[in-house]
């Protein structure tokens, strides 16, 4: 977990085709990195010093709330789009801030929208490096989630969230709770403080991300067609892809680079973000003299 509080009030909202997206750009580089969130999780989330470290690298950083998240567009559950949607998004925020070719950082649903982007607009993708993902949620040849958060999850959803604002970042918090191993200590003050950022910036209970992700197709059969140098990090704790998910996509992608992370879950908390810096700097340096690949 990070502390957002000083970072909510950076960026601006741009015109993406049919939707404002919320955007911010840190980092004058030559080399972009586009950070892709989760699902129904603000841009912001990317913690402040994961950031700067990588903007003061050298690279020039993007982050973005997805539409219908933070104060991008909201369309709501019943849109219909789909993670193709999601890319486009991607690629005309790319075209818009004349990025020919970006290294795509995806967390999550946001590792799902930078495969279908790699995977469809293979030549606006420099490098992939894909944080607790899947090439197929839903997918029977992948297990399903762990049945204890299942559990938890659907008492979460008949019971609803409670009315009290107040309340309602101490349940947005627990959700993060459900999702975190012990790899790092759980950090409770941390995650209020960023569930009331959501909260000041623009929360909603229907999205419609998690239809998009269980609505498209998988992409298990289409991993070899991945190019890209790629580095696939998951927790062998992860509550919602288990590990088999990472190796899933390390396997299917030529060339990919696992790493496990002994007892982390579904998260990307900032002290494993820290640790992680200097294995993405190489991981984006060695993509940059990458050759070209048949």
């Amino acid at each position: 977990m990070t502390d957002a509080a000083r970072d909510v009030d950076r960026g601006e909202q741009l015109r993406v085709g049919e939707v404002d997206l919320w955007v911010d750009v840190a980092g004058d580089g030559h080399d972009t990195v586009v950070l892709l969130a989760g699902a129904d999780t603000p841009g912001f989330h990317w913690s402040p010093s994961f950031v700067d470290a990588l903007a003061g690298t050298g690279f020039r950083v993007v982050r973005f709330d997805h539409r219908d998240c933070g104060r991008s567009s909201w369309l709501g559950s019943e849109a219909g789009y789909l993670l193709d949607d999601l890319a486009a998004d991607l690629i005309g925020l790319l075209d818009l801030l004349a990025v020919d070719s970006a290294h795509l950082v995806g967390r999550s649903m946001g590792g799902m929208v930078a495969q279908v982007a790699a995977l469809d607009h293979p030549e606006r993708v420099r490098s992939l490096t894909l944080l607790g993902s899947t090439a197929g949620a839903g997918d029977e040849r992948l297990p399903g989630p762990d049945d204890e958060f299942v559990d938890a999850m659907m008492h979460r959803l008949y019971a609803g969230p409670p009315p009290d604002r107040r309340a309602l970042a101490g349940w947005l918090a627990e959700l993060a709770e459900l999702l975190a191993g012990d790899a790092y200590p759980f950090d409770a003050d941390s995650a209020r403080r960023l569930a009331a950022a959501e909260l000041a910036t623009g929360w909603q209970p229907e999205s419609g991300h998690g239809v998009a992700v269980h609505a498209s197709p998988s992409r298990l059969d289409r991993l070899s067609e991945i190019r890209q140098p790629t580095l696939v990090v998951h927790g062998t704790a992860d509550p919602v892809f288990p590990i088999e998910h990472g190796r899933a996509l390390a396997t299917g992608i030529d060339g990919a680079v696992l790493l496990e992370v002994d007892r982390l879950g579904h998260e990307t908390p900032a002290p494993m973000l820290d640790e992680f810096i200097p294995v993405l700097i190489e991981h984006l340096r060695n993509a940059a003299v990458w050759p070209d690949r048949p």
